[in-house]
């Protein structure tokens, strides 16, 4: 008889790729099944995850998909493209602290309470034997705690953003760069007094957040033993970092440390045979800016600055840059390849890639990988072993700005001008990395130091042991 695995998470990539990642892991083993319950926006990926399967010739009714109504949480909370990007240090980090509160639990008491009700209907009805379930889905927790259904937490991110406050002596508030701030690692003496101010506002704007207090009324109401903890020791959590990947950090024994949980990626030549051929040609740097980031006309014309200073110093390079124009961004682009003749063949862009980003990154040719700072992008660029130079924008991508700083492995190309970018700062950083051995080098040594955490087996290993005691 098949083993039933039930897996909650929000629509959002950013959020929902781990949990993808280990539907795929669970869904190759032997009479395993896997139900994944979210929101209609992930269904086409849940689509796409089977078509997988099946070419890997696994069974594609491995994987299900459950229907959660209502609204993806970054809809909920309110956040836009336009209005969440902010720059560095006390001010824009307090500013951007005002979506903090709702991130928690952003649905309405109607929407948590139609959420509650749909997730216990499919336990009910699909009769797991565990749940996995994303950090940030309150709700799936919830009912998973309520039911005593066994029950696991998986992450996208560091172990820093999940521990970092628990850790000894209150270091959590001093000893790293707070979210949003910018600062580097260590942190320099005369950032230790903002660095503290930044951490005690957020944690206290959500103790005495009215959203907050709402929102733990409402989940005391479904399940009166219910605890306002972001992270609780009573529950075994999946974390897609390593020691070796962040910064030094004490670790719960609750808390396993995985290595990057990424998906299976088939070749780029079984997806796109027409991409790969291009990709044969020349070493390449992959410009991959996430979903939810949005370049004006004036930051493209930018970005294509540093590119032209990069193409100019190196005529053997090429550049893959997924970007979805829209309005003038198109004809900023235009004018640049009609411009510059002898570079049209050299930069391919791509509204959508088909293959996955990690089957990209682990071409031979890719030299570099341009990102926001998004874990995932972070996680998947690591363990392709490709240096990276990280443009972030908001939030927890200035941690990994840092981070990857920090590690040796790529540099921040926008210290002076985040969140927006600036053609000389961003072109100086790409020639530095692209013409660094040491970047290359440190980046292949970290991929390596990660074959020894097997990211999604691992956790897909101790959900199923589980089973088994």
């Amino acid at each position: 008889m098949a083993r039933r695995i039930l897996l909650i998470t929000n629509c959002e990539y950013g959020q929902a790729n781990v949990v993808l990642a280990l539907a795929y892991e669970l869904a190759t083993r032997p009479n395993v099944r896997v139900a994944i319950a979210s929101f209609k926006a992930l269904e086409k990926r849940v689509v796409h995850l089977q078509m997988q399967l099946k070419d890997a010739g696994y069974a594609s009714s491995n994987v299900s998909f459950h229907l959660l109504p209502g609204r993806g949480h970054i809809e909920a909370v309110g956040m836009t493209r336009l209005d969440t990007p902010h720059g560095t240090g006390v001010r824009e980090a307090l500013h951007s602290f005002r979506y903090a509160a709702s991130m928690l639990l952003p649905w309405t008491e109607s929407e948590y309470t139609a959420q509650l009700r749909t997730i216990e209907d499919i336990i009910h009805g699909y009769k797991p034997e565990s749940a996995v379930v994303e950090w940030f889905h309150r709700a799936g927790q919830d009912v998973c705690k309520k039911l005593h259904l066994k029950l696991f937490v998986i992450t996208p991110n560091s172990s820093k953003d999940l521990v970092g406050f628990r850790q000894p002596w209150g270091s959590g508030l001093w000893k790293y760069p707070a979210i949003s701030s910018g600062y580097a690692y260590p942190l320099p003496v005369s950032k230790l007094a903002p660095n503290v101010f930044i951490n005690s506002k957020l944690i206290i704007n959500c103790l005495l957040s009215p959203i907050v207090r709402k929102s733990d009324r409402m989940r005391r109401s479904y399940n009166r033993n219910a605890r306002p903890v972001l992270v609780d020791p009573r529950i075994q959590y999946f974390c897609p970092s390593t020691p070796s990947l962040d910064f030094p950090l004490v670790i719960p024994k609750n808390v396993m440390l995985c290595g990057p949980i990424v998906i299976q990626a088939h070749p780029v030549r079984m997806v796109d045979p027409q991409l790969a051929d291009w990709l044969d040609q020349a070493p390449t740097i992959l410009v991959n800016l996430g979903s939810h980031v949005t370049f004006d006309s004036s930051a493209i014309k930018q970005l294509v600055g540093g590119f032209r200073m990069l193409l100019r110093n190196h005529p053997n390079i090429q550049i893959l840059w997924k970007l979805r124009p829209e309005g003038d961004v198109q004809q900023t682009l235009d004018e640049w390849v009609e411009k510059n003749a002898d570079i049209q063949n050299r930069v391919h862009i791509e509204q959508w890639l088909q293959p996955e980003p990690l089957a990209i990154l682990q071409h031979r040719n890719i030299i570099c990988s341009v990102h926001h700072g998004g874990a995932n992008s972070f996680f998947e660029a690591v363990s392709a072993g490709v240096p990276h130079i990280v443009l972030p924008v908001w939030y927890d991508t200035y941690d990994y700005a840092t981070r990857v700083e920090w590690l040796g492995i790529g540099l921040w190309g926008s210290h002076q001008s985040a969140p927006k970018v600036s053609t000389l700062e961003f072109g100086q950083a790409l020639l530095q990395v692209v013409g660094s051995k040491r970047f290359r080098d440190k980046a292949r040594s970290l991929a390596q130091s990660c074959l020894q955490y097997t990211g999604r087996v691992q956790a897909a290993d101790e959900v199923l042991k589980t089973l088994c005691a």
